[in-house]
């Protein structure tokens, strides 16, 4: 019988891939060192170098050290103001840092390819033995954090888990924290879920998996840097009990969300359109009853984006509220009544992204795992009736100063709300959390305190219903609008994750689109690649993923 000879390492690769051996990858390959190619991007920041790979963007790795010397001379010969240099990452590392970039990686000259499900998979999967001795697959996304503090966290101290098993339950996402850290006793530092589980419940290999995770070779996400020296006009003002230093936070996300979702050439649209209403009236015995039909106008903030394949325009409604003709011409603010869709006016715009602004605010300070889904957050966006009030309010987009951030005084408790205008002298409040409070918590300042205290309890829902509160009781935490929080990028992505989804599921199924191949000739791609390497040139990826991890 011959010697049994042992596979070249680019070939057990290759073999583990060819066969989606998830195992294999996780086992063997995530934590193999490789050298691979990084430079310095304008802001100081070191980012992997990709190269044009066909129609991707590719990270080069290789077990040899002289090969990526001889990369770096080629990369820096044909492009002499590039300045690449080496660095050693394992796998997994480079998979996860290639994979949010939107990029693949090769194997320099071995004619190995990795993208799709096991780039993916090798980037933000782990696998850990469960109690019972099964594998145990899990999704480990770490939240990037950033504002006053973060730098004193370990990147991934907060992280979730997702069990992949076949056998998990639907519900199964953890979200894992470093105990260590005094997590309740830091203002500046978010509130933990009930649900989040201590590292030191973990196995010890659960906790040598979070261990990798928390302190990556490359340390901590990097925030997005904006150009210091462009000139951002100011989006939102402060009232004068409110330190204007607190809106920056706010002010950064808009310009966020002008950049990346609402920009000037999107398609935001108000549709108008004439109806009616029933009003609903009760009678001196309490009942209820209808009254005659009055003329009405419903208005809808329509995105209008491009579908899928190019094939057409397509809408997706972000906001809607119907009020009475005579309600309309009562506003401070002139709205187009014309029947059909209209270019949504700048002022009407504003207002939009400042809520969408403020509200992503208090989303960032939680660590509950979701996307933003805007349609749940967008309430009172034109008007409100307020529980504890006879009037209607109705808010004027011209002033920049609403709505905002604010802390509503509750005895010991401060409720975060988002006020949303004045009426009165006085603060119309969109509750921010959902709380019950005891009555002797509620303050005797509180007008018309008996339409909100009942049965010794006062109830706010988070981001539904509004409250007039006077401004004494308004305070403004400082954690709050400076605090760590998830890091604006991320929260941007999920929501406009969140639209993609949306919008997705709005659409019917098309398959009419180009057909994509999953299958890919490794062989063919390694020729492929040395032909590009030809005329390679280090190309960053920033770009700003819509549907990703």
């Amino acid at each position: 019988m011959g010697a049994v000879v042992e596979s070249s390492p680019s070939a057990s690769l290759k073999k583990a891939l060819d066969q989606n051996n998830t195992k294999e990858l996780l086992t063997r390959w995530a934590e193999q060192s490789f050298f691979t190619l990084f430079a310095t991007d304008h802001s100081g920041i070191e980012r992997v170098a990709f190269v044009q790979y066909g129609p991707d963007q590719a990270a080069i790795v290789t077990l040899d050290q002289q090969e990526a010397e001889d990369l770096v001379s080629a990369v820096a010969e044909h492009n002499p103001s590039a300045k690449p240099f080496i660095k050693t990452l394992p796998l997994w590392e480079i998979a996860r840092l290639a994979h949010s970039d939107g990029g693949i990686v090769t194997w320099h000259q071995q004619g190995t390819v990795l993208e799709g499900g096991p780039l993916a998979a090798l980037g933000h999967m782990a696998l850990a033995t469960s109690e019972e001795g099964g594998d145990r697959y899990y999704k480990i996304t770490t939240l990037p954090l950033e504002g006053e503090g973060a730098e004193e966290l370990a990147p991934g101290c907060l992280q979730h888990w997702n069990d992949e098993g076949e056998d998990a339950d639907t519900d199964t996402l953890r979200l894992i924290y470093d105990d260590t850290v005094d997590w309740q006793g830091n203002p500046m530092l978010p509130d933990l879920p009930e649900s989040a589980v201590p590292r030191s419940s973990l196995s010890d290999g659960e906790r040598r998996i979070f261990d990798r995770w928390a302190k990556p070779v490359l340390g901590r996400h990097v925030p997005l840097t904006r150009d210091q020296n462009a000139s951002h006009q100011p989006r939102l003002s402060a009232v004068e009990t409110m330190p204007p230093a607190l809106l920056a936070t706010a002010q950064q996300f808009y310009e966020l969300l002008e950049e990346r979702l609402f920009n000037q050439s999107s398609g935001l649209k108000l549709e108008v359109a004439p109806t009616t209403i029933t009003p609903i009236a009760v009678d001196d015995d309490g009942n209820e009853y209808e009254e005659e039909p009055v003329g009405a106008i419903r208005f809808a903030v329509q995105y209008m984006q491009q579908s899928r394949f190019g094939a057409g325009i397509t809408s997706l409604k972000l906001y809607e509220e119907t009020l009475r003709v005579e309600e309309v011409e009562r506003m401070p603010y002139r709205l187009p009544q014309a029947p059909g869709l209209h270019p949504l006016p700048d002022a009407l715009r504003g207002l939009f992204l400042r809520h969408i602004s403020w509200r992503l605010c208090v989303l960032s300070r939680r660590l509950e795992d979701g996307l933003f889904f805007l349609g749940g957050h967008l309430q009172d966006l034109l008007s409100a009736q307020p529980d504890n009030s006879d009037s209607r309010f109705f808010s004027d987009p011209e002033d920049e100063r609403f709505p905002f951030l604010a802390g509503f005084r509750c005895g010991e408790n401060l409720v975060p709300v988002l006020v949303l205008g004045m009426q009165d002298g006085s603060y119309v409040c969109r509750p921010q959390q959902d709380v019950e409070l005891d009555e002797e918590q509620v303050a005797t300042e509180l007008q018309q305190r008996e339409l909100v205290v009942v049965d010794g309890v006062m109830t706010l829902w988070d981001a539904l219903g509004s409250i007039v509160v006077p401004p004494a009781l308004i305070e403004y935490p400082e954690p709050w609008y400076n605090g760590v929080r998830m890091s604006l990028d991320q929260t941007v992505s999920q929501t406009i994750r969140s639209l993609a989804l949306l919008s997705f599921a709005s659409q019917d199924d098309d398959t009419s689109g180009p057909a994509v191949s999953e299958n890919r000739d490794n062989a063919s791609d390694g020729k492929l690649l040395l032909k590009w390497m030809g005329a390679a040139a280090i190309v960053f990826v920033f770009v700003m993923i819509l549907v990703g991890y």
